[in-house]
């Protein structure tokens, strides 16, 4: 039987996959700007997510997720600031996976190790 840390790291890994195929949609499918943008902060939202469910992470990497995290996050205001015909709807839409992201970055930082 596995233990409880084995399917929690399988549990990270389908969420990576899914991550991954969130990305690979995006990429391929034809749709607007701002729904590719959701998609993508959506794709990055799972891969943190399931890196969450890693016992280890390295600071390096939390760093690096921060920052790419917080570039997102300042194109997807920017994008729906920009290009959104509604704003309020384009600013809800992006509450969620971004707000959920913030959460996931806090939580991780407990999991750095040096």
């Amino acid at each position: 039987m596995k233990s409880t840390v084995q399917t929690q790291r399988w549990y990270g890994y389908f969420f990576i996959g899914l991550s991954v195929v969130a990305l690979g949609l995006a990429g391929i499918l034809a749709m607007p700007l701002i729904d590719r943008a959701l998609l993508l902060t959506t794709a990055l939202t799972l891969l943190v997510y399931g890196l969450t469910y890693q016992p280890r992470i390295h600071r390096g990497w939390w760093r690096l997720l921060l920052g790419v995290s917080s570039l997102v996050a300042i194109l997807d205001v920017t994008l729906a600031l920009t290009v959104a015909p509604v704003l309020v709807t384009a600013l809800f839409g992006f509450a969620l996976p971004l707000g959920f992201l913030i959460v996931l970055l806090g939580y991780m930082k407990r999991l750095v190790q040096a």
